[in-house]
């Protein structure tokens, strides 16, 4: 990766929600300048084309799905726009990624279409990211329907410690397993890897004090980054987004509630 970084041109100010492991941002497009990040990402535009320029290659298109760590521009103009962000390592960000070497713009807009069709009035954005997910990838993985005690345990022992150092260890005697089974269970049943799950409820806690008022310092602290710098370069690894877009944006989080703390 060479470059990391994501200057958003206005508007880009519509709803960013964030769940466990992926973002999903629906609203006005816009123009985004080379960066790449570790998040898959899908991209679709109903109403009229982007230009994506991947590898140096340019295009037109309604769809795009652009595999994890690959640089890219995006132009685009102030349409509707769903874009979609998903965790690379799990399950179903693995196969989003084995996907998108291969499918078209074209085969992702006819796939895409009727799900942006049916979702248009939900609300419900675990919904939208799974139909999205399942329309691109039907051998997905489904979400497990009912978590499994031990992996509940670990979620609750996540919620408490992420901004300081969870261990595994800890979590796998809380929950009476043993780390290497817990890890199993975990990513089986979450869809991510235990370590990678805490630094998303980093990401998260972030996003909600930027949403209550907090500058990106205080949040960046308060969610157990060591500074803005911090906080910063984890956005942009992962999302290749600079944090400072979530002033812009209206946030919203969609965590399960059973487990999560809000801080």
């Amino acid at each position: 990766m060479t470059s990391m970084r994501f200057v958003p041109q206005a508007p880009w100010d519509g709803l960013l929600t964030m769940t466990p492991g992926a973002v999903l941002y629906r609203g006005p497009g816009g123009d985004a300048d080379y960066h790449a990040h570790h998040a898959v990402q899908l991209m679709i535009s109903p109403d009229e084309p982007f230009v994506l320029e991947l590898e140096g290659k340019e295009k037109r298109t309604s769809a795009a799905l652009i595999p994890s760590g690959v640089e890219h521009r995006l132009r685009c103009g102030p349409q509707r726009l769903l874009l979609m962000l998903v965790e690379p390592f799990g399950p179903r960000g693995r196969g989003l990624n084995t996907i998108a070497g291969r499918m078209t713009g074209l085969e992702l807009e006819r796939a895409l279409m009727p799900v942006l069709a049916k979702s248009a009035d939900t609300s419900d954005a675990v919904v939208v990211i799974d139909s999205l997910i399942r329309a691109v990838d039907p051998a997905v993985v489904e979400r497990v329907a009912q978590l499994s005690v031990p992996v509940r345990s670990a979620l609750r022992y996540l919620e408490r410690t992420a901004s300081s150092k969870p261990s595994l260890g800890q979590a796998a005697a809380e929950a009476h397993i043993s780390p290497s089974r817990l890890t199993h269970l975990f990513t089986g049943e979450v869809g991510i890897p235990f370590r990678r799950y805490g630094l998303w409820i980093r990401l998260r806690r972030a996003a909600e004090h930027v949403a209550g008022g907090s500058n990106l310092t205080q949040a960046a602290v308060a969610a157990g980054f060591s500074d803005s710098a911090h906080l910063s370069r984890a956005f942009k690894t992962n999302f290749g987004l600079n944090p400072s877009v979530m002033f812009e944006m209206k946030l919203r989080d969609a965590w399960p509630e059973d487990t999560s703390t809000r801080h």
